[in-house]
């Protein structure tokens, strides 16, 4: 790989989206051994995808302090949540509301990694290797994300979700201790940026989408996705449950990894030789009717 402190950044990377990943999945099942409620399982996951909706408004925060220190903080704070509710699994705490609680605020120190992690990338490579860092930090990311959401219901079934909430705490001390090792010269910050200047920006591009007819629909499409994207993640572990157990929760999510490595392959090989358009109704066609 490029340099020590690139190799780092992506093992830490791989190992910390393994922990996402670990807890996330198992949050999901204890919800639903917890609660017996498919409302409560759509709950937990607009906890987990929330987040993601948030991180303009982090934007500034990223740009004005060391991206190191940020994202050795952001892995050690999810470590926190983890032993958190490690804590309250192991004392059969029954209140669902304090588990969604801490998934959010675990999953939006999650989301934030990813940003600051893309921020160092340009600090510890040449920019002609840059092509290619990315696509490493793509594989470290998307491979270890498919990996072990797939893997995580075999584990809970292997060593109970508490057996896994531990290992999964182990995956972020590993990761903060990789990232502290990262040797950075960062430089000097300029804050010369005002913050009611950044939200202006912000609310530039909402405005841009909303005079854009052609971006008002992509948004519009992107949105009603990933809601059925998100009611397709509740129903995987109520089917997992109907079929047996936490095993055929994992083998769902198995198929799952399966579908989006062939997608991201064979299938987006034979769409792009079609016009962009063509290529977005079927991709959207399939995920919405299959």
């Amino acid at each position: 790989m490029i340099n020590a402190n690139f190799r780092k950044l992506v093992l830490g990377r791989a190992v910390g989206n393994a922990g996402d990943s670990i807890y996330m999945i198992a949050m999901n099942w204890f919800i639903l051994q917890l609660t017996n409620s498919a409302l409560w399982i759509g709950i937990m996951n607009v906890a987990i995808v929330l987040p993601g909706v948030l991180l303009f408004l982090f934007g500034d925060s990223i740009d004005r302090h060391s991206k190191r220190r940020l994202l050795v903080a952001v892995e050690f704070s999810q470590l926190v949540i983890v032993v958190m509710l490690i804590g309250l699994v192991a004392l059969h705490i029954k209140l669902p509301g304090i588990y969604v609680g801490l998934v959010f605020v675990a999953a939006l120190f999650g989301s934030l990694s990813y940003p600051i992690q893309d921020t160092l990338v340009p600090l510890l490579v040449e920019p002609d290797q840059l092509v290619q860092a990315q696509a490493d930090m793509s594989i470290a990311y998307k491979g270890t994300d498919y990996v072990f959401n797939a893997l995580s219901g075999f584990l809970i079934s292997l060593c109970s979700v508490l057996g896994v909430l531990i290992m999964d705490a182990a995956t972020f001390v590993v990761t903060v201790a990789t990232f502290r090792r990262i040797k950075l010269a960062e430089p000097r910050q300029q804050h010369t940026r005002e913050k009611s200047l950044y939200l202006n920006q912000i609310l530039v591009g909402f405005k841009i989408i909303s005079t854009d007819p052609l971006l008002r629909l992509l948004t519009f499409a992107s949105v009603v996705m990933n809601f059925f994207f998100g009611g397709l993640n509740t129903y995987v572990v109520l089917f997992g449950r109907h079929f047996g157990g936490s095993i055929y929760y994992g083998i769902l999510e198995s198929m799952s990894a399966v579908g989006i490595l062939l997608g991201m392959t064979v299938v987006y090989r034979q769409l792009k030789k079609l016009t962009v358009r063509q290529s977005y109704l079927i991709g959207n066609f399939g995920a919405r009717y299959s």
